[in-house]
């Protein structure tokens, strides 16, 4: 399971439970794959919103590690995070 993803150096990081994964790609084509479980709320940052554990307007703390947040994406992530949240509980 991917916890989050990030890009540094032009290397996309690919961030699991076990171990980290790393290749010369775009976020935007990982983005374009993730699907409904996965927000970008940073141009350098893609995260699994299964492993949020808590978030403010400047950060989302996941079960391993951390990533920043845009503010102008803070509304838009907060909308989609409780839809999420909401659709799971439902299932």
């Amino acid at each position: 399971d991917i916890v989050y993803a990030e890009v540094f150096d032009r290397k996309v990081i690919i961030h699991t439970l076990d171990m980290d994964i790393e290749y010369y790609g775009k976020m935007k084509d990982l983005e374009k794959k993730a699907g409904d479980e996965f927000y970008r709320p940073h141009r350098a940052y893609l995260v699994n919103f299964n492993f949020i554990r808590k978030y403010d307007a400047a950060t989302i703390y996941l079960k391993k590690g951390l990533a920043l947040m845009a503010k102008q994406n803070y509304g838009e992530f907060v909308k989609r995070y409780l839809r999420y949240i909401q659709k799971k509980e439902g299932r």
